[in-house]
This record gives C-alpha cells, sequence and structure tokens, in this order.
C-alpha cells in the first residue's frame, strides 16, 4: 500500500523563511523562474559527498559590452537597464538571450526586410517602428531598397532601405537598439512579391482563453492535413497561436491570403461560435482566423523572438503532440527556450526546408 504523501500548507511568498544552509540536496526542475525559484522540482536525494558552501547557481554567460568579428566591432550600452523590472530582466539579458539562440534564429529571419519595433525604455515603455535604416547603423549591415506604404494618412508609397539581419552581429546590433522581438517580411530579397508561406494567426477574443485557441490551432491542422500539407506550429509569444504552411515560392501573397481565408471562412461555418473571421473586436466571439496577415509588407514576430509582455514569454516552436490541453506559452521563458533548443535544435526547422504546392491546394477547395 502506497504511503500518502503529506499536503504542504500554503505559504505566501512575503511569509517564506529562510535558513542557513546545511545540507545539499539534489533536484531535477525545468528551470529557474525570474524570481530564482524552481519550476517543476523533483527532489532526488541528499548529496553526502557535497558541502553546503560549495554550492553556486549556473547562470548564463554574460554578453561583453564590446563584441569583435573580424574587422567589425559592435559596442553595446546601458546592458544594466531593466527591461522587465519586476522580472529584473536587463538589457544585457536580453542581448544574452539572442546571443546564445542566434544559431537557430538568425536562418528564419535572414534576407527578409526587417522592420524595427524599439523599446528603449523596456517593455513597458513607449515603442516606435522604423522600416528605414537608421541614421547611424553600421555600414557591415546590409540593407535593400524596396517600396512600402507609410503609416500617413492617407496612406502614400515610398522608397526605403530596408535593414537586412543576416547574421549574429546584425541581430545583436538590432537588440541593442531596443529591438525586443524581431519582426520581418514572409517573403526574401531574391523575390520579395513571392511569400515563403502561409500564415494562419490565431487570436482568442475575450470571451475565449488560451485552451480555446489550441482546439482551433488542431482544427487548422486536420484541415491541412485532409490537402495533404504539412503544418508548422509556434505560440505567438502573446496568447495565440500562429501556423505556419511552408509553401513552393511561386504564389503571389493574394494566393496566400485567399487560401487562408477559404480554410477560416470553412472552419468558421462549421464550428460557429469557436471559430470566427469576424475582423471587429466589438462583434467578434471565438478565436480569430485572421486571413488578412498575409500580405506584402506585413511582418511576423519571429520565432524564438522574446515578446514585449509581462513575464518575457518566447514565441516557441511546438511540436504538433504538444498542442494540447496542457500547453501554458507562459512556460516558455528564455531559459526554458534555451534548453530546448539545446535537447532539440530547431524545431521550426521544416519551415525553411519544405517546400508544398498551394497553386494544387487552391484548385482542390474552389
Amino acid at each position: 500500500m502506497k504511503a500518502q504523501e503529506p499536503k504542504m500548507p500554503r505559504v505566501r511568498k512575503g511569509d517564506a523563511a529562510w535558513v542557513e544552509p546545511k545540507l545539499v540536496a539534489e533536484v531535477s526542475f525545468a528551470e529557474f523562474t525570474h524570481d530564482g525559484r524552481l519550476r517543476a522540482p523533483v527532489y532526488q536525494g541528499l548529496r553526502e559527498d557535497k558541502d553546503a558552501t560549495e554550492v553556486r547557481r549556473e547562470l548564463a554567460q554574460p554578453v561583453p559590452d564590446v563584441i569583435k568579428k573580424g574587422k567589425r566591432t559592435l559596442r553595446l550600452s546601458n546592458l544594466d537597464k531593466e527591461f522587465w523590472p519586476d522580472e529584473g530582466i536587463t538589457k544585457g539579458v536580453l542581448l544574452a538571450y539572442y546571443r546564445d539562440v542566434a544559431g537557430v534564429v538568425v536562418p528564419h529571419v535572414r534576407d527578409r526586410p526587417f522592420t524595427m519595433k524599439r523599446f528603449p525604455d523596456g517593455w513597458q515603455g513607449k515603442h516606435f517602428f522604423q522600416k528605414d535604416k537608421p541614421a547611424g547603423m553600421p555600414d557591415w549591415i546590409p540593407t535593400v531598397n524596396i517600396e512600402v506604404t507609410t503609416r500617413d494618412r492617407p496612406r502614400q508609397r515610398r522608397r526605403i532601405d530596408a535593414p537586412l539581419v543576416n547574421d549574429e552581429l546584425a541581430l545583436l546590433w538590432m537588440v541593442n537598439m531596443g529591438c525586443i522581438d524581431l519582426n520581418t517580411w514572409y517573403s526574401r530579397v531574391d523575390k520579395l512579391e513571392r511569400p515563403d508561406f502561409v500564415l494562419f494567426d490565431l487570436d482568442p477574443s475575450p470571451d475565449v482563453g488560451f485552451p480555446e485557441t489550441v482546439q482551433v490551432a488542431l482544427l487548422v491542422k486536420e484541415a491541412l492535413d485532409a490537402l495533404a500539407l504539412e503544418s508548422f506550429c509556434k505560440t505567438s509569444g502573446a496568447d495565440g497561436i500562429h501556423v505556419l504552411v511552408p509553401i513552393e515560392r511561386r504564389s503571389t501573397y493574394e494566393n496566400t491570403r485567399q487560401f487562408a481565408e477559404i480554410v477560416a471562412g470553412a472552419l468558421a461555418t462549421t464550428h460557429r461560435g469557436l471559430v470566427t473571421t469576424e475582423w471587429s473586436k466589438a462583434k467578434r466571439r471565438g478565436v480569430l482566423i485572421d486571413a488578412n496577415q498575409n500580405g506584402e509588407g506585413k511582418t511576423i514576430a519571429s520565432v524564438y523572438s522574446i515578446r514585449p509582455k509581462e513575464g518575457a514569454p518566447v514565441s516557441t516552436p511546438l511540436r504538433w503532440e504538444e498542442v494540447n490541453e496542457e500547453l501554458d506559452p507562459g512556460a516558455f521563458t528564455m531559459d526554458a527556450v534555451r534548453k530546448r533548443v539545446a535537447e532539440h535544435g530547431d524545431l521550426f526547422e521544416g519551415v525553411l526546408t519544405t517546400r508544398q504546392s498551394l497553386s494544387k491546394a487552391l484548385k482542390a477547395l474552389q
């Protein structure tokens, strides 16, 4: 007969009493939370071979304020500036994360026009967008001359030199300029009018939550499976989910928008109350599948991007078997994503390597 485990009393954070360490215990756990506690700890036993005075917490290697690569020099500034004051996350911590995951991030942003969304005073401060290269940007960061639509009223078209984040040093320069997340086009410079993927952007309305968003993501996958299209899923880093369908670079943005619109409309018809295509927030109920996010000049927060939200969540690639009622988007912190990358590599690599015919799928739907 299994002994009943004792129930531990609830203790408020402020009432905890810390004692001088005498014994050393071995504990497995998922990660450190931002306030220094262990997430999902499991006691493994005492370590009589270790003295308490020998134990130190392993920390991510801090980023230096000067980085040199060949003839290029990057000087980083204000590394101690708090970007998430409540969590104790500084600009230096943000830079160290992107340095550590640059190997899996850069392939997803390389050769795509990059829109700078700058938060000079941290995630709760004012932010602004910058599509054109800023004054003082190093000449070793390449650009592409493109025509874009301005935010002016009425909207106008003008030509800009959009930055390209093609290596680790360029990535860190952008983060040093206050870019918390990485926003890029869906297409690359050699074929700007031909996107690499269709995006299904799932955004829950106030009347539903993340569990319903998970349900809709699985419905989208089911519909894509029926069309023999492979899809890849990631948390948005906020309260939504992104489903990407990599395609051959032959279709236009209008083709991708049309395809997403047809699939979204069909699911909204067959799952009323759960799925919606209603654009108006006042009228919206259920989880929005936003087909209009497929368009030239639209940007997406890249996979592995930290989002400017409480807790610094990361837009994290998932295996489809992870997309279930137990999925917690808040669990994907910087430390957790570092660990996933170390263990599994880039779970979103298929978005870069898979090519599928969208025209065939469109014909099947029409």
